[in-house]
């Protein structure tokens, strides 16, 4: 169930690349959304060590911030409901790239936290006991 869903957020993100093709910093914005994508996939694999899961949770967590800066660095100067005029594409794909890597954030922190307590179950059963 987890790999359809970082599966269906990495397409998601493939598809907003498509909004900044006419952006002059169009490079910078698809390769933003190539990061999350690939950040969304990456986190499907099983086998991740707890250092490689803390370094791509930042990676993610940073993703998510430039998403969450591009947008609202746009927004003062949106109109009122901007969201239905025309030409407001690249505001809207970042609010959602915004929204689709806090799931990916949040899909690290879990595995961390999954990680950490295997380590520390692993410990406890390798003390012998008094």
């Amino acid at each position: 169930m987890q790999r359809c869903v970082y599966g269906t957020i990495a397409a998601v993100l493939g598809l907003l690349m498509l909004a900044h093709l006419g952006d002059p910093q169009r490079w910078l914005w698809m390769g933003m959304y190539g990061a999350g994508a690939g950040l969304a996939l990456t986190i499907c694999k099983r086998d991740l060590h707890l250092w490689t899961l803390r370094i791509l949770a930042i990676a993610a967590t940073v993703t998510l911030f430039i998403f969450a800066f591009g947008f609202f660095s746009r927004a003062p100067h949106l109109g009122p409901e901007w969201y239905q005029a025309d030409g407001n594409a690249r505001p809207l794909a970042l609010l959602a790239a915004t929204f689709c890597m806090l799931a990916v954030v949040s899909g690290y922190t879990c595995r961390m936290k999954g990680s950490q307590d295997d380590e520390h179950y692993g410990e406890a059963e390798s003390r012998p006991s008094h």
